[in-house]
């Protein structure tokens, strides 16, 4: 019996996450689109996982895979930002206003697309080259959630925008989470890792979400530039 339709049933249950995220957003419901993008991730996470321990992982199975994160963690992250933080940047073009959030918007699925693209063709074991599109997308997903009732200012947010669409197709590096962690840690060590993180979601929720996600982003940058200045020196 193929057992291939589980692991491919998570990765279509993430896309049509990715559908439920861009109905809520819009219909104005920001936090449950975040929700639903957070939700299609853990699926994003658990499609590999499955295809793995059933061996039956497939060139459909990946292609699959991309074609639903593109929509998940590009079109629906690009979609809820510009619904709730860059829509109404107008500017006159010609003598007619043209809102600006739009192409600002349009910015992360063309990352995205792009992202997933070239990892399909070119990708090493333990790395990523650009930051992932996953956890381009969720760190999205997090801002309405974490920040619902804080004021953001449309152009820092867009600033930030672009910058982690930027990373998906830059060749900044980012560790594997998964490679670093069971390669690094191990045994009793690994078990009171996995405690504290349990208790820290439990504690402060989707904040430490959002401050894991940051840091990791930020990692990869700081790591970048030390390779730069090294680089520079020799």
């Amino acid at each position: 019996m193929n057992l291939a339709w589980i692991p491919n049933s998570l990765t279509m249950g993430n896309l049509l996450f990715g559908f439920f995220s861009i109905i809520f957003a819009s219909n104005g419901q920001y936090v449950n689109a975040g929700i639903f993008i957070l939700g299609a991730a853990l699926l994003d996470g658990l499609d590999g996982q499955a295809a793995r321990a059933l061996k039956v992982q497939s060139e459909v199975g990946k292609e699959l895979d991309s074609l639903a994160d593109n929509v998940t963690f590009g079109v629906a992250p690009g979609y809820l930002a510009y619904q709730a933080y860059l829509s109404g940047i107008i500017v006159p073009v010609f003598g007619k206003p043209i809102d600006l959030g739009i192409f600002i918007a349009s910015i992360f699925p063309i990352c995205a697309a792009y992202r997933l693209a070239r990892f399909n063709v070119k990708s090493v074991p333990d790395a990523f080259d650009g930051l992932p599109s996953p956890v381009a997308g969720v760190i999205l997903a997090l801002v309405p959630i974490c920040f619902r009732d804080v004021y953001i200012s449309k152009t820092l947010f867009g600033i930030l925008f672009v910058i982690v669409a930027l990373l998906m197709v830059s060749t900044v590096r980012y560790v594997k989470p998964q490679s670093f962690i069971f390669k690094q840690i191990t045994g009793i060590k690994l078990g009171i890792f996995i405690i504290v993180i349990i208790a820290l979601i439990f504690m402060f929720k989707q904040w430490t979400v959002f401050v894991f996600i940051a840091l990791y982003i930020i990692s990869g940058i700081f790591s970048f530039i030390i390779q730069l200045i090294q680089d520079y020196r020799y």
